[in-house]
């Protein structure tokens, strides 16, 4: 069975790194996908926050990672998505770095970066940082997260910047700024946008799993909102779909090299 390991790079902390991969867990489950969650990220526990079923891995030592590789190979998971600590450094890169890319792939294991960018240059820095140094060993989703400004000059206009996606061709997604109070209160109540839209509990004030909503989510047209801005962020991921499926990963190549 072939393998796709999603992991998140080169993220500054206050990137919305969380923000994206909780879109991408989301969009993937009401796309009939059941990724394996790893939450590697063992100081904030963001992914575990928000999805309890997700794997804690411990950190402790390089080799921790390893379990993202053995999973691929010996659990049979289709895909994997895996959340690294904010501010991954250089010590996490190496052990990308010591991957044996070609010979997972031979065993149909493949990774795809995931970033997310401001319009802070350190959060764009660290990220290509990454991208540098991987090159085109695995494939690229960057979100483009606007929550500081809708301008992200040093990923639109720098040298690094144009040729990362002029060679690697990453598939893109724009975050807009979602209104302060609902991220507020979504980030409080531990909810995905997912959850409260779906919610069929709304006497009880609860979400889809059964967690309380708050004071500001339940109304109608702050749900209605909520629907339309994830509406817009999975008509992007449909245009990234083939990150995700091995077969459309194998039809876009053969285009490619058509």
């Amino acid at each position: 069975m072939s393998s796709i390991i999603l992991f998140t790079a080169g993220a500054k902390g206050g990137s919305g790194k969380s923000t994206a991969v909780r879109f991408l867990v989301t969009y993937l489950r009401e796309h009939g996908a059941n990724p394996l969650l790893m939450d590697l990220d063992d100081e904030n526990k963001t992914l575990s926050r928000f999805f309890p079923e997700a794997v804690s891995v411990g950190i402790k030592k390089k080799s921790s990672h390893d379990a993202l590789v053995h999973r691929a190979l010996t659990d049979q998971y289709p895909l994997i998505l895996a959340d690294l600590k904010a501010g991954t450094g250089r010590e996490v890169l190496e052990w990308f770095l010591e991957v044996p890319f070609e010979e997972l792939r031979a065993s149909q294991v493949t990774f795809v970066c995931i970033g997310s960018i401001t319009s802070s240059p350190d959060s764009v820095q660290s990220f290509l940082n990454w991208a540098g140094e991987l090159g085109d060993q695995v494939s690229y989703l960057v979100f483009r997260n606007l929550k500081d400004g809708e301008i992200l000059p040093d990923y639109e206009d720098t040298h690094e910047a144009i040729r990362f996606r002029k060679e690697l061709h990453p598939s893109q997604v724009t975050l807009p700024r979602l209104d302060e109070e609902y991220q507020t209160e979504l980030e409080r109540l531990n909810l995905t946008i997912s959850e409260v839209i779906d919610s069929d509990q709304l006497q009880q004030n609860l979400s889809a799993r059964g967690k309380p909503l708050g004071d500001i989510l339940p109304h109608l047209l702050v749900r209605a909102r909520l629907r339309n801005y994830q509406r817009r962020i999975y008509q992007q991921l449909d245009d990234a779909s083939h990150l995700f499926s091995p077969t459309q990963r194998q039809q876009v190549k053969r285009t490619a090299h058509g």
